[in-house]
């Protein structure tokens, strides 16, 4: 079986440094992937190069069979890759809402006609595209579908860690990056909410994941498969309890000296 993403050589270099080495990886349908290895070691930046914020200075990145090597990061959320940040970027003065469509542009008409003459086809829109936000959110925290209309800024650190996690997921995307989801929360609070998206994916079934996660537990407890990091590059690739037996990633990580 061919993988849904798949990474040849990819190379990514800020001027003398290099973030990502010559890195092959690839990501099989159904996979819930974790990424790990020390900071610095190229993990959000092959985030970055994946989704088309940066363009690679080599190598290539075929997604779903298509080559999107030289793919804006417009033209990747259109194929159906999509991503949450490591920092917020919800819009705190908006509501729940809106931060949730925000991530749906690529299924919304934007036409005059459509929103300012064709009012019912608008509000048909508006309401399905509400429902839609509360079947998310009830997913994740039903709680959340009574605050729908609220400002985000009014919601705590995990709840608003859903929002964008739904805002992610509304544009019903093939491959899921999720850039340390347990960031500003507690370890409870980090493992309810990966056990809400593990429920949202059936497991992969629904769509494929890659995590990157500092948290080894969530590691464990969620992912069928990882990839270590190091400079860029590829150091060990397995299940949990293989990678976390190499000496080479415990070096890594611990900066221990091997015999």
């Amino acid at each position: 079986m061919s993988a849904l993403l798949s990474c040849t050589d990819l190379t990514m270099r800020f001027g003398g440094l290099t973030a990502l080495d010559k890195l092959n990886l690839d990501v099989a349908k159904g996979d819930v992937l974790g990424l790990v290895g020390p900071n610095g070691s190229g993990k959000t930046t092959f985030f970055n190069v994946v989704t088309g914020i940066y363009r690679p200075s080599a190598g290539t990145v075929v997604f779903d069979g298509q080559d999107v090597t030289s793919r804006t990061a417009q033209e990747i959320y259109r194929l159906g890759i999509a991503r949450t940040f490591q920092r917020s970027r919800l819009c705190l003065d908006l509501t729940v809402f809106d931060n949730v469509m925000i991530g749906n542009h690529k299924n919304l008409d934007m036409g005059i006609v459509h929103n300012l003459l064709a009012r019912g086809r608008f509000r048909a829109e508006c309401k399905r595209n509400l429902e839609r936000v509360k079947t998310l959110l009830h997913g994740l925290n039903p709680a959340l579908v009574k605050r729908v209309g609220q400002p985000v800024s009014m919601l705590s650190m995990i709840d608003r860690r859903r929002v964008e996690v739904c805002r992610a997921l509304v544009s019903d995307p093939v491959l899921l990056f999720l850039d340390e989801p347990s960031a500003g929360m507690t370890h409870d609070e980090t493992k309810r909410l990966m056990d809400e998206i593990l429920v949202l994916s059936d497991g992969g079934k629904n769509f494929t994941v890659v995590l990157i996660e500092h948290e080894m537990e969530v590691i464990r407890r969620v992912t069928n498969r990882c990839v270590v990091l190091n400079f860029g590059r590829k150091l060990c690739e397995g299940d949990y309890e293989t990678v976390t037996a190499d000496p080479f990633v415990k070096e890594a990580y611990l900066g221990t000296e091997l015999d």
